[in-house]
């Protein structure tokens, strides 16, 4: 009995140190020899165990390479781990189960050509991977990365275009197969969290993105200091820019989306929320008019976000607290004119350019002009017409001229006297051209014309005044009517557009004549 029981004892160690010598052989030889050519990865040392299913790679390197053999991804980690991998399910059904994999502090750097529009994918390499491999399914339930960074760098002088850092990040659930391997997002997942700080984009030759803190986490975004900044000061992107450009500086404190998904359906990245909130942001825009006019045509609303690159569906986004500013510097001597507007509060609904019952987005924004007259803005247009037609309807109300002869002065050479107790207008149009109604009940409105030494021109003063209607000619409530007629400025922005409406309604109301824009 005890040489029996010795024996049992003998094959079962044998059989124990086979199995664990067949599950390091098998997985040393998939990691060395199964690779596709264009993927190098190196490790200092491997450590496998077959009961727990682990694998442990130890200062784990991995190098991916384009079709010109130049380096196109690389991943540094100092240890990856895997936990719970069946080896009988991978040689009995070729399909590999994980239970999770853990990498700690790594760094992955993706190398972009600079000619370089779109990342593709190699399907010869991916059938290559795929008959290597022979897997016919992959499950992991977690994926874990620990403090890791990602950069993206450009073949250029400004070579740094992405840097994220303190990246946190659970993924739930994921599942791929030979099918799914060939698509852009080769897996599907149950959920997702993630956490960094310090994110940084350049944008552009212009302008740079900074993003303090961004946390998903049971489908809810919270963004935190986000900023686009302008690489120079107004002064300085004057000189580097032959055609008028705005000086952009844009900040948002916090941006919140609730029930978050995104992923990609028919090879298309989409982004669905059910409602998402801005707080505090902030838009500041100078532009230099001394500078060449840009004659590029401008998109309407309605087609910037129709010519999406991916779909976008929120049935609900507030902006709140907000405040926009816009200045002009028309002449070299003396300051550029601004308007603003504060405690801007805005409700988009259906913002989506994935509509197909044919719903109208809404934009409606309360805002004090000037800091000092409410004003209320409702713009709808359908994102799915291709005419980019739209309707638009607001009111100013207890608007002193004073407030903007700081603009008036440096950008129309004018100044204005009066109290307009209320302007309402509504006006449609689309991308070519726009008509309405505008009425104004207002109180000795004049203008004083100003000469080059920033004095009142009597004469031309004068003679700009007679066209001034001093409201004799009312209605019942008070209120001057005037029609609006526009033509859009296509190279200018839809922002304009609404303006030069409001313009147009003003002029014909004041001067009880149309004035065609």
């Amino acid at each position: 009995m005890k040489k029996i029981i010795i024996a049992f004892l003998v094959v079962l160690i044998v059989g124990l140190i086979f199995l664990q010598f067949k599950f390091n052989n098998e997985i040393t030889s998939a990691i060395n020899t199964s690779l596709p050519p264009n993927i190098q990865l190196n490790y200092a040392e491997i450590n496998t165990n077959v009961f727990t299913g682990k694998i442990e790679l130890d200062s784990l390197s991995v190098k991916v390479f384009d079709s010109k053999n130049k380096l196109q991804t690389a991943l540094y980690s100092k240890c990856l781990n895997i936990k719970g991998l069946s080896l009988w399910a991978y040689l009995l059904t070729k399909k590999i189960t994980i239970k999770n994999i853990t990498t700690n502090n790594p760094k992955l750097q993706y190398f972009r050509d600079d000619n370089e529009a779109t990342v593709t994918i190699d399907s010869s390499k991916v059938h290559a991977f795929e008959k290597e491999l022979k897997i016919k399914e992959l499950t992991i339930n977690d994926i874990s990365v620990i403090n890791g960074s990602f950069d993206i760098i450009k073949n250029k002088k400004d070579s740094l275009f992405v840097k994220i850092d303190s990246i946190n990040f659970i993924l739930k659930k994921l599942k791929t197969d030979a099918k799914k391997l060939k698509e852009i997002i080769p897996f599907i997942y149950k959920d997702v969290q993630f956490s960094s700080k310090d994110i940084f984009v350049n944008m552009n030759a212009y302008e740079t993105l900074e993003i303090e803190n961004l946390n998903v986490n049971n489908h809810q975004f919270n963004l935190q200091n986000l900023y686009i900044k302008p690489k120079f000061t107004k002064e300085v992107l004057s000189t580097k820019i032959v055609f008028e450009r705005d000086h952009l500086q844009f900040y948002i404190p916090e941006l919140k989306l609730n029930q978050l998904d995104f992923g990609v359906t028919n090879n298309r990245f989409f982004v669905v929320a059910d409602s998402g909130e801005l707080v505090k942001p902030s838009l500041k825009v100078y532009r230099d008019k001394r500078v060449a006019d840009d004659m590029t045509i401008k998109k309407m609303y309605s087609e910037i976000l129709r010519d999406l690159s991916f779909d976008l569906a929120i049935p609900e986004l507030k902006i709140k607290q907000g405040y926009v500013s816009y200045a002009e510097r028309v002449e070299t001597i003396g300051k550029a004119g601004k308007i603003f507007f504060e405690n801007v509060n805005s409700t988009l609904t259906n913002l989506t350019n994935t509509n197909k019952n044919s719903r109208e987005t809404k934009v409606l924004t309360n805002s004090y002009f000037m800091g000092k007259a409410p004003m209320e803005l409702e713009v709808s247009f359908n994102v799915n017409d291709l005419l980019d037609s739209f309707l638009a309807s607001g009111h100013f109300k207890d608007f002193n001229a004073q407030i903007v002869n700081n603009f008036f002065e440096s950008n129309l050479n004018a100044k204005a006297e009066g109290e307009v107790e209320r302007i309402y207008f509504t006006f449609n149009g689309n991308k070519m051209s726009s008509k309405g109604d505008l009425k104004m009940k207002y109180k000795e409105f004049k203008f004083k014309i100003l000469n080059a030494k920033n004095q009142v021109n009597k004469l031309l003063t004068a003679i700009g005044n007679i066209f001034v209607n001093d409201g004799s000619k009312s209605d019942k409530d008070g209120f001057r009517h005037g029609k609006i007629e526009v033509e859009r400025h296509k190279n200018k922005s839809f922002f304009n557009y609404l303006w030069i409406n409001v313009e147009s309604g003003l002029i014909s109301a004041v001067t009880g004549k149309v004035e065609k824009k």
